[in-house]
């Protein structure tokens, strides 16, 4: 196999090129990639109808870009074409149209389906970098090719993100994917990846999203937190310097960068990838020692197999990141083969069998028909000198130098403030919903204290007169001291759940789990038989569960939701009123489940439940904040999660905590 890479300047030079390598028109298996920073249909058009003309069986892909790579050079506004002839290896090719983002999974599976071959070592895709959902896409061509390496990417416009391209033969649309797959026994592919993005400030967590679309982190839009954390400056460059700043995820080891490609009216934003409900985010950072020492080190494993020709589709972020120091990133694969690609809008890439969709990462193809390494050394090569990262971000952010430079400089300090300015936040909230539920636990105490505060001043009125009448027995005093001893006993206990409730230090202890249900449960058994409550304990209580958390702060979050079920129960006027509760084990996580039966939630409400202040209550009886701190103290106090769902019951509250290993 052989690679040919041009620079489109017009038609007469394309067509010398083809006819002056003569191997181009008589190869019987030949791959041709447009990679197109010229965003003209007619041009593109009118490209693939050349080579068409000349080469009727071409397979033609393309995409049009953010950067072009030709060799070690990087270009923008520029049309490379990469011509790749293969002896022993097949070529097919697809395109799948998709006029939906929510088509993606669909479209992954089609195109996946459309090129397999029992002996398909690797598939090239290329998707439209604005209307497809690039990780869904992936997830739907793992389904058919989950043991295939799958390289490419999304499409780019030069940052303006009002419309890409992908080329098939000659078409030239959007909305959809195009793709080849490379079928040989034969056929050598290695693959690799550099991401060299590092996280700075404190962790968000991710409260509402749908698939890519993200609405709420950390209780407030992302484009609220982007302009908090950042700066105003920096939110109103959104899409744009998104890119810059992504938000960054462990997945499976690794850290996946997604970065933002439009802006919504209502705050949120849609990234390049899914973002998952409950996600654990932080803001990235380019690092320009990590992305430098990356490609060399990638290159380097590149060298140690066979390649005869290199690919490279790598993220917008690193060419804007690098300025005109971006061939510094792809240089040292020019060492190795002819080297072709382009920078897009999201990498796809296939690592031990899964493939997902990268940002801000550099991703390499390396194919070789020949099983003989190449004897290249780059032990000697040496790093580029550093240069400010400011200087590279400038060109994209197009403010002054100075105000940079402050931003940078302030932007750890600002994470800081707001970090302090949150903990005192959520301070006087969690001291709002304690004093807000103090009301509940003292009619609870008083419902429990009222019993046996009448037995003790039973016995005493009853020993007070038996001693007036004379028929005091002395063995009946001492068994109606017990009864005595044994209920103060039982109040002093009382006063103790009741204490832990309201302690102010947030202290992490090692407790036994089922023995602190057992004391949460003592604070509403009166109000549960007050209001002819059935409590079903289905809890195995012989189990010894040891879990390190603030006592306290659990029992908060089970009183809150079964006074949230009395409350329905009441409100729906069940006649046979129920609570469940279980508790269950997996190999990660202990799940509290409480569920009442009545008649559940409805469907346009339950999404919203844990969202600050929503409440279906009276202003006067609900503040909201109930299960939004409930929320709040599983996920982020516990690093658990908290949920609710329709049973055929009615509600289902699970309480997921980590198992302490």
């Amino acid at each position: 196999m052989k690679s040919y890479n041009i620079t489109y300047t017009n038609d007469k030079d394309l067509e010398n090129f083809i006819y002056n390598n003569a191997e181009l028109i008589n190869s019987k298996s030949i791959l041709i990639q447009i990679f197109s920073g010229v965003l003209n249909k007619n041009i593109l058009l009118n490209i693939s109808n050349i080579i068409l003309d000349i080469i009727p069986n071409a397979n033609i892909i393309g995409a049009t870009t953010d950067g072009e790579i030709i060799d070690n050079i990087v270009n923008t506004n520029t049309i490379i074409l990469s011509f790749t002839t293969f002896e022993k290896t097949n070529i097919k090719s697809a395109i799948i149209q998709s006029n939906d983002i929510y088509e993606s999974y669909d479209a992954g599976i089609k195109i996946a389906t459309s090129l397999k071959e029992n002996n398909t070592k690797a598939m090239i895709l290329f998707a439209d970098g604005l209307h497809i959902n690039g990780e869904e896409l992936l997830n739907g061509v793992s389904k058919i090719s989950h043991d295939i390496i799958i390289a490419g990417g999304l499409s780019g416009d030069n940052a303006t993100f009002t419309g890409t391209y992908i080329i098939y033969q000659n078409r030239i649309l959007q909305k959809g994917i195009v793709g080849v797959s490379l079928n040989s026994d034969d056929l050598i592919v290695t693959n690799g990846y550099n991401f060299a993005w590092k996280t700075i400030g404190k962790k968000f967590i991710v409260n509402k999203s749908i698939k890519n679309i993200v609405y709420e982190i950390d209780g407030m839009t992302p484009t609220q937190l982007y302009e908090k954390y950042l700066g105003k400056e920096v939110s109103q460059l959104l899409p744009g310097i998104g890119i810059e700043f992504p938000l960054i995820i462990q997945d499976d080891n690794m850290q996946i960068a997604r970065a933002v490609l439009s802006t919504n009216e209502d705050g949120s934003l849609i990234f390049a990838g899914n973002i998952k409900e409950g996600s654990i985010v932080k803001f990235g950072v380019g690092d320009i020692n990590s992305l430098i020492s990356g490609s060399i080190e990638l290159s380097k494993k590149i060298i140690e197999t066979p390649s005869e020709s290199i690919f490279i589709y790598s993220c917008m972020a690193r060419r804007h990141f690098l300025d005109s120091n971006a061939s510094n990133d792809i240089k040292y694969f020019s060492k190795i083969a002819t080297v072709s690609g382009f920078f897009t809008y999201g990498e796809f890439y296939t690592k031990e069998s899964n493939t997902k969709l990268l940002n801000e990462s550099l991703t390499i193809l390396s194919l070789s028909e020949n099983k003989k390494i190449n004897n290249i050394s780059i032990d000697n090569i040496k790093k580029p000198s550093s240069f400010a990262t400011l200087q590279a971000l400038s060109h994209l952010i197009n403010v002054s130098s100075r105000e940079l430079e402050k931003l940078n400089d302030n932007l750890e300090e600002r994470i800081q403030i707001e970090i302090n300015k949150n903990h005192e936040t959520q301070k006087k909230l969690f001291n709002s919903i304690k004093m807000t539920s103090l009301g509940d636990m003292i009619s609870n105490i008083a419902h429990q204290w009222r019993q046996p505060l009448s037995i003790i001043s039973t016995i005493a009125s009853g020993i007070q007169m038996q001693k007036e009448l004379g028929t005091l027995d002395e063995n009946n005093v001492y068994n109606k001291m017990s009864k005595i001893i044994d209920k103060s006993k039982y109040l002093s206990n009382t006063i103790d759940t009741f204490r832990d409730f309201i302690q102010e230090d947030y202290v992490v202890t090692k407790i036994n789990l089922t023995k602190e249900i057992t004391k949460t449960l003592t604070i509403v058994e009166s109000i549960l038989n007050e209001n002819d409550i059935t409590l079903i304990n289905n809890i195995n209580y012989t189990q010894e569960i040891n879990i390190n958390i603030i006592s306290g702060e659990l029992s908060q979050v089970i009183i809150n939701i079964f006074n949230n079920a009395k409350d329905a129960l009441i409100l729906n006027n069940i006649k046979d009123k129920k609570i469940f509760l279980d508790l269950f084990t997996t190999d990660e996580h202990i799940i509290i489940s409480i569920e009442d039966n009545a008649g559940g939630i409805p469907e346009d409400i339950l999404p919203k439940i844990f969202e600050p202040y929503f409440t279906t209550k009276h202003k006067n009886t609900g503040t909201g904040i109930g299960l939004y701190m409930c929320y709040d103290i599983i996920t982020k106090h516990f690093a658990g999660n908290l949920y609710a769902k329709n049973t055929t019951n009615g509600a289902k509250f699970c309480i997921q905590l980590p198992i302490n290993k």
